[in-house]
């Protein structure tokens, strides 16, 4: 019996962007399988992606004849676009599933008699093996297999093999609807996603959300709340394809409570020789977020057994932060060296923060002609702490705007609040490779390639980061039990809720409230084993008076500048926590 693939719900619930197509592309992902289309046009390009992120099969899929296209609406992993012409309507739809290594191309309407429809194929060897089907075509690349299976049987078929590629050529019968199932992988991962494409439905769905148990926002502004999940799930898919940037994904996916993200970005470090202090690096946050420290104790060993040519001042950082998560995970020993490695590598041109949080000019990269310099390392330690200074800018324009509006919340939230949406809806409207994109699709070098500094992130990652550190001042350190916050509100923004924030195995919510001069901050347990203490340093413009703490009159040692007052008070987060004030 032939199996059945049901349409899509066209109301599916999550992240969604609805528009009259334009004269852009438009992509939707997931692990295994990037769709790249163009707005106005039927089909699009479809790169499949080995479970180690390596490029595999690559086909191109369009219709004839079905009219121009006039609306598209976007998740993550599904697209759906309507096309009209002189013959009726046609409803096209695209999805990907997050992990799978499948693509199903459905086309629905009362006048697909007669359609053609063509899929080229390209594989990674010269002379695969091609085997036609009353349904769709077999082909075999060595230990690669790309199965096409069209539901119902085409009317006509024709598969033309040339050594330029492969031409699956279909004609559609008369049915609503009209489904093309691409699998590509190993004989086994295919055998298992063309069984998995009959319950599309719920592979849909499941495209179409943000993650789950991770850090979400409500401001009532959607381009805000569903706009920062979206960057997330994008980051995900980076993780896979761009390992040069895997530091900077892996901190932004660790800064949001997303664990398999980190992991994911982890493996793709430890996997290069080169990547060593990066690795490092993001296992001590690892370790200071979720109080998992096995990775930070083995990339410990690692770094303490590692060469002498090891770049001395990320170094520093490396040692000092995995020496600070193993604090209660590792032998004295063990700890002594860490710290040694540290203070033996600091040098003035590796120090990386003075007392007082301010980041020295140093020899690295400039923000321009005149302006001072600072090092990586210096950019990361005040980024983590929850203090971001001066930023170490990058030759991708949009990571750098990320990182100066995440510099800029120390001192005008307004202004980098401004920057940071700007950068965010761009990114959510149309991005540099169509709506809710922040990077390029082009590929990063690898680990270590190139010369000079590796430090390539992603900006989809940086924004993340300027929102997490930058906004939030988020620096947690569960070994000890401890989470940071230092919220920074740009002036217009009256309410504003967090939930999901990260730290040891649970997580925390904020809410922020104002009325007029009016401020109230409440700070809950959501899913905490033992209550951390909370470390709370809001920030208000002008002079701070008419403090509370839950409810009650309270007088705390205010500080405060030419431009902000911080109000730190330190909470046992048992319950219920309050801290309100009045700003002049």
């Amino acid at each position: 019996m032939t199996p059945v693939i049901l349409p899509v719900d066209p109301a599916l619930p999550g992240l969604s962007i609805a528009q009259a197509t334009r004269a852009e592309p438009f992509l939707v992902e997931g692990d295994r399988v990037r769709f790249v289309g163009h707005q106005t046009r039927s089909g699009g390009q479809l790169l499949f992606r080995s479970s180690s992120g390596t490029t595999g099969m690559t086909a191109g899929v369009r219709a004839e004849s079905i009219g121009h296209a006039a609306n598209l609406v976007l998740y993550p992993g599904v697209a759906r676009r309507d096309f009209s012409g002189s013959r009726g309507s046609v409803v096209e739809t695209v999805v990907v599933p997050r992990t799978l290594p499948f693509l199903v191309w459905q086309l629905s309407g009362s006048t697909l008699e007669g359609t053609d429809t063509h899929v080229e194929i390209a594989t990674p060897t010269a002379h695969p093996t091609v085997e036609p089907t009353s349904s769709g075509v077999v082909v075999r690349a060595g230990d690669i297999v790309l199965q096409l299976t069209l539901l119902p049987d085409p009317v006509d078929l024709t598969v033309t093999d040339s050594e330029g590629g492969i031409l699956v050529t279909a004609r559609l019968p008369q049915s609503t609807p009209s489904t093309m199932v691409l699998a590509s992988g190993t004989k086994a991962e295919v055998e298992s996603a063309t069984r998995a494409a009959q319950h599309l439905g719920s592979h849909a769905v499941r495209a179409a959300r943000g993650e789950d148990d991770v850090l979400h926002t409500r401001t009532g502004v959607d381009a805000v709340d569903e706009g920062l999940a979206w960057a997330l799930m994008r980051a995900r898919t980076l993780m896979v394809e761009r390992p040069s940037a895997a530091l900077s994904l892996g901190l932004a996916a660790t800064s949001m409570g997303h664990e398999e993200g980190a992991a994911r970005a982890l493996a793709r470090l430890r996997a290069s020789e080169t990547m060593l202090v990066e690795a490092g690096l993001l296992a001590a946050r690892i370790g200071s977020t979720t109080g998992d420290a096995g990775a930070a104790a083995d990339l410990a060993d690692a770094l303490l057994a590692g060469p002498d040519s090891l770049e001395p001042g990320l170094l520093v950082l490396a040692a000092t932060s995995l020496a600070d998560a193993l604090q209660y995970g590792a032998s004295p020993d063990t700890l002594a060296a860490l710290r040694t490695l540290g203070s033996r590598n600091r040098s003035p041109t590796t120090s990386l923060r003075p007392a007082g949080g301010i980041a020295l000019p140093m020899a690295g990269a400039s923000a321009g002609p005149g302006a001072p310099t600072v090092t990586r390392a210096a950019w990361l330690e005040g980024l983590l702490a929850g203090d971001p200074g001066e930023p170490y800018v990058v030759e991708d324009v949009r990571a750098s705007r990320a990182r100066r509006a995440a510099s800029a919340f120390r001192s005008d939230p307004d202004r980098a609040w401004a920057d940071w949406r700007a950068l965010l809806d761009e990114g959510l409207a149309h991005g540099p490779a169509g709506p809710a994109t922040w990077d390029d699709l082009y590929d990063f070098p690898g680990p270590g390639e190139g010369e000079g500094d590796d430090d390539r992130p992603a900006a989809t990652a940086e924004m993340i980061l300027a929102f997490a550190h930058g906004m939030l001042g988020l620096s947690p350190d569960a070994p000890v039990g401890l989470l940071r916050l230092a919220p920074r509100m740009p002036a217009h923004l009256t309410s504003f809720a967090a939930s999901g924030i990260p730290i040891g195995d649970g997580t925390i919510r904020m809410t922020y409230e104002r009325t007029g001069n009016d401020v109230l901050y409440s700070l809950e347990p959501e899913r905490i084993g033992v209550p951390p203490l909370l470390v709370f340093e809001p920030s208000a413009p002008g002079r701070v008076r008419g403090i509370s703490v839950d409810g009650r009159a309270a007088e705390l040692d205010l500080r405060s500048d030419a431009i902000q007052t911080l109000v730190p008070v330190q909470l046992p987060l048992d319950g219920v926590r309050t801290l309100g004030f009045t700003f002049d």
